[in-house]
């Protein structure tokens, strides 16, 4: 007895480390099982939720389901080349373009020969439209383009034949001379402000300022008012001159004052136009912007 007592004293300490130890690892894995179960059933539980949000909806009547379908094929079902231009001059005219023939921003093409699709065991003919011609402004031409490509309406959904592609699209004369005159300006902006080494113009006629100027020098016809653009206001003294004559005010595009040394300047036009037809106005970055009158406020860019 005393031998094996002296051997449970012995091991009883490393022997109690062990038992320990083995319930300790049933218990975390009966944990580790629990967790992984715990997130199957979060899973489970949002799988029904969406099963149950989705049987819950009632199902469209067969009122309704049948009103639909008979749309579809009433839609599809064939129609004459008149009614599918008329689609196309409806859509034209709702998009802001002139469909009048003397005006001529419409042309369409004679049609291809129809060909025959198979969809959903139904045969159905498809009318090619192709080489057709838009002119208008730009919010009007791409209106008429996004018409024929989103398929939005159901009218429109038999005309996806439209090959977009063969189209040519102009603008109207006006907006090209807008857009010419924008550029032009642009550009003699950036050569002002290069040929007079300026990383940024000192007072801009800016758009927080409120008003746009379609004088790009002074206007020699108004006695007592100065005008010019982009910057009319900077003082000779600021652009380094400390001569004796008399150089005018300013960073402007037309007959502009450019100081080529402290007692000597020359005078320079960096566009060939004193008054543009558009407005605008410019950031001290040139970034140059354009407007349809000088308060900004209410004219449109």
């Amino acid at each position: 007895m005393e031998i094996i007592k002296n051997l449970l004293d012995r091991f009883w300490p490393t022997g109690a480390i062990i038992v320990f130890g083995f319930f300790l690892i049933i218990y975390v894995a009966l944990g580790f099982l629990y967790f992984q179960q715990g997130v199957k059933q979060e899973d489970l539980e949002k799988q029904i939720a969406q099963v149950s949000s989705v049987v819950a909806k009632p199902p469209p009547s067969i009122e309704k389901l049948q009103a639909e379908y008979d749309e579809a094929n009433h839609i599809l079902t064939p129609i004459t080349v008149k009614t599918a231009l008329d689609i196309l001059v409806d859509i034209a005219q709702e998009s802001g373009i002139e469909i009048d023939p003397d005006v001529g921003e419409l042309s369409i093409s004679p049609l291809s020969s129809p060909s025959t699709i198979e969809v959903g065991g139904g045969s159905y003919q498809v009318l090619s439209f192709r080489n057709m011609r838009v002119q208008g402004d730009y919010d009007s031409v791409m209106a008429f383009i996004s018409a024929l490509d989103s398929g939005e309406k159901m009218e429109t959904m038999v005309l996806q034949g439209v090959d977009i592609s063969q189209t040519e699209f102009k603008v109207k004369p006006e907006e090209d001379t807008r857009r010419e005159e924008f550029r032009n300006t642009l550009l003699a902006v950036m050569d002002m402000m290069t040929d007079n080494e300026l990383s940024a113009i000192p007072n801009p006629m800016d758009f927080a300022g409120g008003v746009a100027a379609n004088f790009m020098g002074d206007n020699p016809d108004t006695w007592g008012i100065t005008e010019g653009f982009p910057d009319k206001t900077t003082v000779v003294a600021d652009k380094g001159y400390t001569g004796e004559g008399a150089p005018r005010d300013g960073y402007v595009l037309y007959e502009h004052d450019k100081i080529t040394a402290t007692d000597n300047f020359t005078t320079t036009s960096y566009t060939s136009i004193l008054e543009t037809e558009y407005y605008y106005t410019c950031e001290a970055d040139g970034t140059v912007r354009q407007f349809d009158g000088p308060d900004v406020a209410t004219a449109t860019e």
